[in-house]
């Protein structure tokens, strides 16, 4: 503004200039109230009395630990187990279902005109010889290779899920990498531009788009560490283990 008051630069530079400062504001509230609702997500998911108002230590600076190995099976997974699990109970309970049955009863009977007592033992075998319960066993049988195919499924599933997971994860390593070289460069770009716009060798324009550079290679980066929660997140969350 000193600058446009001394007549050095035009007054549309001052009217962009305050276009551009509550540009900024707007994005600066925007971000304090994400940043709000996403606390008061954690608090609820966690169930915390006291509400979350900061994180430490900050995980957008945290690197996944490659030792990490997976802990269990996904839920989708176990499921499934679970599920093939009872229909081979199912088909054993119908093959037994199919055997005879053989039962036996022992008692006591009392005669009361000879005031005497005698045991009674019976045996009682069941022969299925028309109905061998196979209409019950191919059923079984059938939801038995349902849940097989289903359990292969949902692995096939996971580890693909697992892959494309892991794929973002070294891929958001490697942006962050770049994003890195770009702000370090940005900001190397705009120590030598402010100096020369205090120098008077650029002007306030040029200055502006050097700095314009900068804001957006800081933003990249910040949105490279984002996805690389994430990813770790979701890798995390398909090997049956806490993240980081």
């Amino acid at each position: 503004m000193l600058l446009i008051e001394e007549g050095r630069e035009p007054s549309l530079r001052g009217i962009q200039a305050n276009s551009e400062v509550e540009a900024a504001r707007a994005a600066v509230d925007e971000a304090r109230a994400n940043r709000d609702a996403a606390f008061a997500r954690l608090t609820a998911a966690a169930m915390l009395v006291q509400p979350v108002t900061a994180i430490e230590p900050r995980l957008l600076n945290r690197s996944p630990d490659a030792s990490f190995q997976a802990m269990g099976n996904p839920l989708t997974v176990q499921i499934a187990e679970a599920e093939l699990e009872a229909a081979n109970k199912s088909v054993s309970v119908e093959r037994l279902r199919a055997r005879p049955a053989v039962s036996a009863s022992l008692g006591v009977r009392r005669f009361q005109e000879y005031d005497t007592e005698a045991f009674t033992f019976g045996i009682n075998v069941s022969l299925p010889l028309f109905d061998r319960n196979k209409g019950a066993i191919s059923a079984a049988r059938a939801e038995e290779r349902a849940a097989a195919a289903r359990l292969t499924t949902a692995k096939l599933q996971t580890q693909a899920n697992r892959s494309a997971a892991q794929a973002r994860l070294d891929a958001s390593i490697t942006r962050i990498r770049a994003a890195d070289k770009g702000v370090a460069s940005a900001e190397e770009a705009y120590q030598l531009a402010r100096a020369g716009f205090d120098a008077g060798r650029i002007s306030q324009l040029e200055l502006r788009s050097i700095r314009s550079a900068l804001i957006s290679a800081r933003n990249t980066a910040v949105n490279a560490r984002l996805a690389r929660v994430r990813a770790e997140v979701e890798l995390a969350g398909l090997d049956g283990r806490a993240p980081f």
